[in-house]
């Protein structure tokens, strides 16, 4: 699931770009001070995403410094750190912990063993600070599991189990802009879902594995509209919140970013069809 939600870097400024990447090192600082270098494997900007809008919304002060890291030896970084920053980073190991153990089931993959069983203790760690997130998520993929191997399964309750998961992750309280950002997070959700789904087509299709698409008797280039809807619903509920602060990242995110991905594995299934 990680890996969609990411900004366009080429319709970003330089600074934009540096203040994004910036929050994005923040959260592999955060999952460097709070859990280990380990743990920053599980690194992705799905919840950078995540720590921008918690910060645009809430107003958080943060603080900013320069660190040297293995990644960038010569050159120091700018990141950034505030409580959005490490939920983010909390989000971040729960939600690998809960794929390492999807992928266990599906597929029996020996790195996913591996991975879980290094963040068994973060992620008991982070199950007891945020018990709310953690059955949602827990839930949310037992039963995604389950609908994945009945032959009576529907695409329509797939979709929305992956929304389903990610609701709860977006609410870092419950208070006035909870059910925003639990809507938010539950189409969000349902595009990656899809979005995933177009990804994975011609994989699932040569090991006969689920996908929604097969279901629906469509093709990933003919699911658009439907992820529109989704992505739509998002950016109507973005535009509820009260938020001025890295505006023009978070909408580069939601307007471009997201598609890029589909973008191009439609263009290369239109290519092979000589389209």
């Amino acid at each position: 699931m990680f890996g969609i939600v990411v900004g366009n870097k080429n319709e970003l400024t330089t600074e934009e770009l540096a203040r994004y990447r910036s929050v994005y090192c923040g959260l592999c600082q955060s999952l460097k001070s709070r859990y280990g270098q380990i743990e920053r494997l599980t690194l992705n900007y799905d919840m950078t995403f995540l720590a921008l809008l918690l910060e645009g919304l809430y107003e958080e002060d943060e603080r900013e410094k320069e660190i040297r890291c293995l990644a960038h030896p010569t050159k120091k970084q700018v990141v950034i750190a505030n409580e959005f920053i490490d939920y983010a980073a909390d989000m971040t190991i729960l939600l690998a912990y809960y794929k390492a153990e999807d992928d266990i089931a599906d597929e029996g993959k020996i790195a996913a063993k591996v991975l879980k069983k290094l963040l068994h203790k973060d992620f008991l760690a982070v199950a007891r600070i945020y018990p709310r997130q953690a059955e949602c998520v827990k839930t949310s993929l037992e039963e995604l599991s389950k609908i994945e191997k009945s032959p009576t399964g529907t695409p329509d309750e797939a979709v929305n189990l992956s929304g389903q998961m990610l609701s709860e992750v977006f609410v870092y309280k419950e208070d006035f802009w909870a059910d925003t950002l639990r809507e938010i997070g539950y189409e969000l959700g349902r595009f990656i879902y899809l979005a995933d789904a177009a990804l994975d087509y011609e994989k699932d299709k040569k090991e006969k594995t689920y996908n929604p698409l097969f279901l629906m008797d469509k093709k990933p280039e003919e699911i658009r509209d439907i992820m529109e809807q989704a992505i739509g619903s998002v950016s109507f509920l973005y535009d509820k919140l009260p938020i001025v602060k890295d505006t023009s990242i978070m909408e580069n995110i939601i307007y471009s970013g997201v598609w890029q991905q589909y973008n191009i594995k439609v263009k290369e299934e239109k290519n092979q069809d000589g389209k």
